[in-house]
């Protein structure tokens, strides 16, 4: 026969097993941040000012050469997008109500709106865009700031230059984003080729007083129209005005992106206003 014992653990095994779970809470409890020590989702690092312009210079240079973007393939708008977000990372906070207004020029772009333009210019060379420039005023004691699109080009061969410029007012609605609201649309500054100048007042025909006042008047006419939303004003409350989200701002670079429509927009600050 044989015989079957069942030790039951004593007294000394239960305070051991007690001792031992209480050793691995404690550890858990070491081992485990404090809420002092978890970093808050609103904190930011302090800017690091040498870290940013090495980013800004690694920006600028990957998109030297696009024309503006018209000329970035797939490759090329994959740098300038890495170079983007990398500069983004680092910029800190943001002050629109101040670091926004001045004069700024255009470096860089994927917005559908503009892209043609020079597109057709590579195409046909018919026209050519010159500098394209947003123009930022501070907002009223009401919030609402005014903005000019400014885009000037030629009309070769009668045109060396003209000047078209849409105003929006604008609005802040976050600490990173302006609503806008396109006003007006303006066509100015014309200023007519030798061969321009032949077609209004021939070679062969004395340029009078009046010939000269012609030519004046046609380079100081200015037409402009009223923009308006093709959506009915329910729409407008359901959907809002295009918004510009600013995902990096300082004294000399901005970049937003266009919200509907997705488009980036990198400028630098023209530097009559540095």
């Amino acid at each position: 026969m044989r015989l079957g014992y069942r030790v039951r653990p004593g007294p000394s095994a239960k305070v051991t097993t007690g001792v031992r779970a209480a050793r691995l809470v404690g550890d858990a409890k070491r081992l485990r941040p404090s809420a002092s020590e978890v970093e808050q989702p609103s904190t930011r690092a302090p800017r690091d000012d040498d870290l940013v312009a090495r980013r800004k210079a690694e920006l600028l240079a990957v998109t030297a050469g696009t024309n503006r973007g018209a000329n970035a393939g797939i490759e090329k708008r994959a740098e300038v997008e890495e170079a983007q977000t990398a500069l983004e990372s680092v910029g800190g906070d943001i002050d629109l109500d101040t670091a926004l207004e001045g004069k700024w020029r255009l470096l860089y772009t994927t917005s559908l709106d503009l892209l043609p333009l020079f597109w057709v210019e590579n195409l046909t060379q018919l026209n050519s865009v010159g500098p394209i420039y947003q123009s930022f005023e501070r907002p009223n004691v009401s919030g609402v700031g005014k903005v000019q699109n400014i885009i000037s080009a030629s009309l070769p061969p009668f045109l060396d230059s003209v000047t078209l410029t849409v105003s929006a007012s604008y609005e802040v609605v976050s600490k990173r984003r302006i609503a806008l609201n396109f006003e007006e649309a303006e066509v100015s500054d014309f200023v007519l080729s030798d061969l321009g100048k032949t077609v209004v007042s021939p070679a062969v025909l004395p340029r009078g007083q009046a010939t000269m006042r012609v030519l004046q008047l046609i380079q100081d006419f200015t037409a402009s129209a009223p923009l308006r939303s093709p959506f009915g004003s329910d729409v407008r409350r359901a959907v809002g005005n295009p918004t510009l989200l600013i995902t990096h701002l300082t004294d000399s670079i901005l970049v937003g992106r266009a919200i509907p429509g997705g488009g980036v927009y990198i400028l630098e600050r023209e530097e009559e206003d540095l």
